[in-house]
């Protein structure tokens, strides 16, 4: 009992002894710091204890504020749990690549607090994301990474301003890569008319239908494929998408001969919840039209070419055709006039006809005099 006393007497002001009902001792130490709640750390050893005192004091008379009680209590992997749980219901379509994403990082930092994370060491997991590769085996790309560094700043942001769990994202403090710019790929005149020639010489119809959706509408894969006659309105000739990529409802006009390709469909139509494009094998489930995708493209000796590229087609045919940003982009589903721009780029030849009407209506014609 004195041994006891007398260590209490020499414990500096902040740290307490305990001693168990085991007689097992401990140094608790408990910081006060005005306009914050007190912070409590028990520590085995009395010289651990007195170096934790002593790094706090050091951070507050230098003025790096104590970290708010909760961002030392709660780690990265229960962070991304309470994420997971309620905020990916609220993004259905991008959930799994989020999901993805924080599951990468919950391996690399999930036992770290959320307050040791700091903007080093993220910055550490950069280099490792852009030195790895995806789950399919393709090197990272900056945009990819770019993708992986917003997941996990979106988290930090709900951390911050609706579970106080910390008191700033770090995501905010380092250089981020930058991204790509988009793929600028389209189909020429000539290219068309050879993918077309294909696809109406292809054995299974659904492909010409699918592509012919494709680039009159600009709707993407995933629309395309989990279209159900409920979703067209043959009367008004026009698609409704109850969800899409962003979340937003569209109505997309279908008309002309994609319409009629559409109408030749209807014969196999059984109730308004059938998909357009089912598989052969499962009417439940959507056609898997990559193989002939693939096969139509080598036959009409296109190439560097992916089914998302007729989306940048239509975008630019409808540059091309003088309509505004605004309206390709509501087309399209866009959010910002930023988005569209990356799709809305003229080809050569579309260029080079607005040049040559130019030239004509300065200069004239070739044999006509300035």
């Amino acid at each position: 009992m004195k041994k006891l006393e007398e260590l209490k007497k020499r414990l500096p002001r902040g740290i307490d002894v305990r001693i168990s009902s085991k007689n097992i001792v401990s140094f608790r130490v408990r910081i006060r710091k005005r306009g914050y709640p007190d912070q409590i750390k028990t520590f085995p050893d009395e010289k651990l204890a007195k170096q934790w005192l002593s790094e706090q004091e050091r951070n507050a008379l230098i003025g790096i504020h104590l970290p708010h009680i909760r961002s030392t209590k709660h780690t990265l992997s229960e962070a991304i749990d309470r994420y997971i749980n309620e905020e990916l219901p609220k993004k259905p379509k991008n959930a799994r690549n989020v999901r993805q994403h924080l599951e990468w990082f919950r391996k690399e930092l999930g036992d770290y607090s959320l307050s040791a994370i700091r903007p080093r060491l993220i910055n550490e997991k950069i280099i490792s994301l852009e030195s790895g590769f995806t789950p399919k085996g393709k090197p990272r790309s900056p945009t990819t990474v770019l993708r992986y560094l917003t997941s996990l700043s979106h988290l930090f942001t709900i951390a911050v301003k609706n579970w106080e769990w910390v008191n700033e994202n770090p995501i905010t403090k380092i250089k981020k890569p930058k991204a790509n710019p988009g793929r600028q790929r389209y189909l020429s005149n000539e290219e068309k008319n050879r993918l077309f020639k294909e696809l109406r010489n292809s054995t299974n119809p659904n492909l010409l239908v699918i592509v012919m959706l494709a680039l009159s509408t600009g709707m993407r894969r995933g629309e395309i494929i989990h279209l159900r006659w409920q979703d067209v309105d043959i009367e008004n000739q026009k698609i409704s998408l109850k969800t899409t990529k962003n979340g937003r409802p569209r109505n997309i006009p279908c008309i002309g001969q994609t319409f009629d390709a559409i109408l030749e469909l209807k014969s196999s139509y059984l109730t308004p919840s059938d998909l357009l494009f089912p598989s052969p094998t499962n009417k439940q489930k959507p056609y898997d039209f990559q193989s002939a995708w693939k096969g139509a493209l080598k036959r009409a000796q296109i190439n560097d070419f992916t089914f998302h590229d007729l989306r940048h087609s239509t975008a630019s045919y409808l540059a091309a055709n003088k309509r505004t940003l605004y309206e390709i982009g509501n087309l399209l589903g866009h959010e910002s006039p930023q988005t569209t721009k990356r799709y809305a780029h003229l080809g050569i030849e579309h260029t080079s006809q607005m040049i040559r009407e130019l030239d004509q209506q300065i200069f004239g014609e070739k044999n006509d005099s300035i």
